[in-house]
């Protein structure tokens, strides 16, 4: 059976942590193990049992311990806390650490912010590269498997509007053609909306009322690299998953 993997720590942050990975556990049929890295995990552990979840103390650096508990091949996802107050996020060493070097999904859950009573509607970023779309097509399947409506945003820079868009139907005939190539067949609606990208993901987030923000990324959080993750992860105030792609040509 596949697991669910939360990475809590000793504060209340770890409530919301292991609410959202039970409640994705559930909906993949899977389980969640808690893991605390240092020496007691106070009252997470009442938390974890209160919902049904095993955890494990371990010794060690937190974001070594985390990623090798991670890489675990039962392990489809981790589930951690964002620190930082909830007007400001920042992403601390640990959730960065595991984020840019765990292979598997990285659901990071915003800190001081009441976790969501529901996880059924996602949001998926598309820029419109087939490789990317290609990486991200066999996770936006597994969430249609198991019931999310997947709402896929494409946001138009300016000089990447087709100029044809002249009139409502041709954004329309777009948008058809759009999802045939990226997403054919995987029952997702599309919505578009001008640049800059950040304000309008987390526009759409917030009027689709999404339960998840999903981000494809190169792991890769150095000044040059990976500005609209940064922000988007200093914005939300719902989970973001952030998923590994290969390095395309």
């Amino acid at each position: 059976m596949t697991t669910v993997l939360a990475a809590v720590d000793a504060t209340p942050a770890a409530g919301p942590v292991l609410q959202t990975a039970t409640r994705l556990a559930r909906l993949l049929e899977a389980n969640t193990l808690a893991i605390h890295v240092g020496h007691d995990p106070g009252p997470a552990r009442e938390v974890a049992e209160e919902l049904g979840a095993s955890m494990i103390v371990v010794r060690g650096e937190p974001d070594d311990e985390i990623v090798r508990a991670g890489e675990r091949p039962d392990v489809v996802l981790v589930v951690l806390a964002l620190s930082g107050p909830p007007s400001s996020h920042a992403a601390g060493h640990t959730a960065q650490a595991v984020a840019t070097r765990l292979s598997k999904p990285v659901l990071v859950v915003p800190s001081g912010i009441a976790p969501r009573a529901t996880l059924t509607r996602v949001l998926f970023p598309l820029d419109g590269n087939r490789g990317v779309s290609a990486a991200l097509r066999p996770l936006i399947a597994a969430y249609v498997a198991v019931g999310f409506e997947v709402i896929a945003l494409h946001v138009f820079q300016p000089d990447t509007v087709p100029r044809f868009l002249d009139r409502p139907e041709d954004i329309n005939l777009w948008r058809e053609e759009f999802v045939a190539e990226h997403c054919a067949e995987l029952g997702i609606r599309l919505v578009t909306r001008p640049g800059p990208t950040t304000a309008s993901l987390l526009d759409v987030a917030i009027t689709e009322d999404v339960d998840i923000i999903a981000m494809g990324w190169h792991q890769d959080l150095s000044s040059q690299h990976a500005a609209v993750v940064r922000r988007v992860l200093m914005r939300a105030d719902r989970p973001v998953a952030l998923i590994p792609l290969p390095d395309l040509p």
